[in-house]
């Protein structure tokens, strides 16, 4: 018994490989999808692992798909990471389905981009969530779920790495399922409640807010980490860019402006006012000029006294 998998991310490549491993893989296919350059990469390994590739195109979803399946006999077509919705007719051709690998807890973080709003959240576990896909986004059955913390520090871009990890495992319990080997699949309908789509993050939700309590803003910088280059802010007017940051819920002794500029010097390092008698200090950012730590900033002249701004930016 064999799967089919469709793949357009890194994020499904250690699990399309356990399964490659085990003779589990029919045939793949790749989306000619953005960024062309990883979707590229993602087709050229499959060919390296002598597995058949076949590129699909959103114009001929269903066509393409559908000729793509007519001569394999696999029990289901696994997908990581697909960009488009596929035709319920299609859906309908593998006897289990298509079964979807979601990369957070269902169904209260449905939506493309869950990664970000679960750290921005603040939730301490994330997951690793197989369902079977219907013809809305994440609203299937879900067949299997695992469980994976969120560490407090933890950035987008560890625990991404955390759940590419373990989607490996699950996809090999998967195909013992339909081998016949494991436990057979018991679809699960997802609860009406906690139910939530959350939509791909806008300029906004990026932005800092430095009135905002020093928790959310350590969150943000966090949940788009590498993800966005950072939490975007402004320092005289142009992007900046925090991707590394230490809160101190005590650092301002008297009346600041939020944003502004406490402490400047080699031994305490940069820190900005925020929330309410809170502060953080910048440990590493990026600027249009490259990535800098805080103190190389002093070193660029930032000083006590300056506003970093709260306004959305264009780029």
């Amino acid at each position: 018994m064999q799967v089919a998998v469709i793949i357009s991310s890194g994020l499904g490549w250690p699990a399309l490989q356990a399964l490659a491993a085990q003779g589990g893989v029919a045939a793949v296919a790749v989306p000619y999808c953005a960024p062309a350059a990883e979707t590229e990469q993602l087709a050229q390994q499959v060919a390296a692992l002598g597995l058949p590739v076949t590129r699909l195109s959103r114009p001929q979803l269903s066509a393409d798909l559908t000729s793509w399946l007519a001569p394999l006999s696999v029990a289901a077509v696994l997908v990581f990471t697909m960009p488009w919705r596929i035709p319920a007719a299609v859906l309908a051709l593998p006897p289990q389905g298509f079964l979807n690998f979601h990369l957070a807890p269902l169904p209260a973080y449905r939506g493309p981009e869950p990664l970000f709003w679960l750290l921005r959240n603040g939730e301490t576990t994330g997951a690793v969530t197989v369902h079977r896909m219907d013809a809305d986004f994440d609203t299937g059955p879900v067949v299997l779920a695992e469980s994976v913390p969120i560490g407090p520090a933890d950035t987008h871009g560890l625990h991404r790495a955390q759940l590419a990890g373990r989607a490996a495992p699950v996809a090999l319990r998967l195909l013992a399922s339909l081998r016949g080997e494991a436990a057979p699949l018991t679809p699960m309908a997802q609860a009406e409640a906690p139910a939530r789509y959350w939509p791909r993050p806008g300029l906004a939700d990026v932005c800092v807010q430095w009135d905002a309590p020093v928790v959310t803003i350590e969150r943000l910088v966090r949940a788009t980490n590498p993800w966005n280059r950072g939490a975007l802010t402004t320092l005289r007017g142009q992007p900046l860019r925090l991707l590394a940051v230490t809160p101190h819920p005590h650092a301002a002794t008297g009346p600041t402006t939020p944003g502004m500029v406490l402490h400047a010097d080699p031994t305490t390092g940069l820190w900005v006012a925020c929330g309410t008698g809170e502060a953080l200090r910048l440990d590493m950012v990026a600027l249009d000029e490259g990535y800098f730590t805080g103190l190389q900033l002093l070193q660029l002249g930032v000083g006590t006294g300056e506003i970093l701004g709260s306004s959305p930016l264009p780029g």
